[in-house]
């Protein structure tokens, strides 16, 4: 009897002590994250120094980019008539000022690229130019003609500090 009050208390302990530890990989408010699916899968790059970057270049032209090993993504906004990045939505195709692109390897024809009928969206919903963090969501869809392909790259969201020229 002794010992069955104890196993019911230690897998009352362990049941409460799991739900306690649930992992989460959403990130918090005041965390910096990259992160998307690509196909269905999630896509987060490497930590490494380089692997992340976010550049809002003279206030006209914001980049985006990671790197997973040899999976790359970027996405960029060029503003030409000379208005500032800001919050709004951008819609990413075949315009090279508002374009994304997914790179799957170092081979040139592993590029998936947005055009006029691939298309997805930039929206940026915060910039704190004071503290110089940027954040927002994405996805767009990609086509590759050499390999006559597509990617769906969904679910992205990131939160990052970003650089100046």
């Amino acid at each position: 009897m002794k010992h069955s009050k104890i196993l019911t208390l230690f897998i009352i302990a362990l049941v409460t002590l799991a739900a306690s530890c649930k992992k989460t990989t959403d990130p918090g408010p005041d965390d910096f994250y990259f992160q998307c699916k690509i196909d269905g899968s999630s896509y987060i790059p490497n930590s490494c120094a380089n692997c992340i970057t976010c550049s809002i270049l003279g206030d006209t032209t914001f980049l985006l980019g990671g790197n997973a090993e040899y999976e790359a993504l970027l996405i960029g906004v060029i503003k030409l008539d000379h208005s500032q990045i800001a919050i709004l939505n951008y819609v990413l195709n075949a315009n090279l000022q508002q374009k994304a692109t997914y790179k799957n390897s170092t081979v040139t024809t592993d590029r998936f690229d947005t055009d006029a009928t691939h298309t997805g969206l930039l929206e940026i919903i915060s910039l704190d130019k004071t503290n110089r963090i940027i954040k927002g969501n994405f996805y767009f869809k990609a086509y590759n003609s050499y390999r006559n392909d597509s990617v769906n790259v969904t679910d992205g969201k990131f939160r990052l500090k970003y650089t100046t020229n």
